[in-house]
């Protein structure tokens, strides 16, 4: 095989893995899961959580979340085909 041929299929084979992962759907993920993740990363029960509408975007609804738990929680979803979605600047109001 002619070295210029051999090096195309090289080329070939390491894109191939590439190709495939960029065609991965993202899928539902239980709440139990979810709630395993989060505990992981320091959030609290209930604030991680996907909507069966866009099943891509991980939601994390927390009050100022400290940036330790968003950059864990970002990089488990983006291993998981998701993005993470999360509102930073909101005041907790006391009553």
């Amino acid at each position: 095989m002619a070295p210029e041929l051999r090096r195309k299929f090289a080329a070939a084979a390491l894109m191939l893995p590439l190709a495939l992962s960029a065609c991965a759907t993202a899928r539902m993920h239980p709440p139990e899961e979810l709630s395993v993740v989060g505990r992981t990363c320091g959030a609290a029960e209930g604030e991680l959580t996907q909507d069966a509408q866009e099943p891509r975007i991980l939601f994390l609804y927390s009050v100022a979340p400290p940036r330790a738990e968003i950059h864990c929680l970002a990089e488990w979803a983006r291993r998981h085909h998701l993005h993470l979605a999360y509102v930073e600047a909101v005041n907790q109001q006391s009553q």
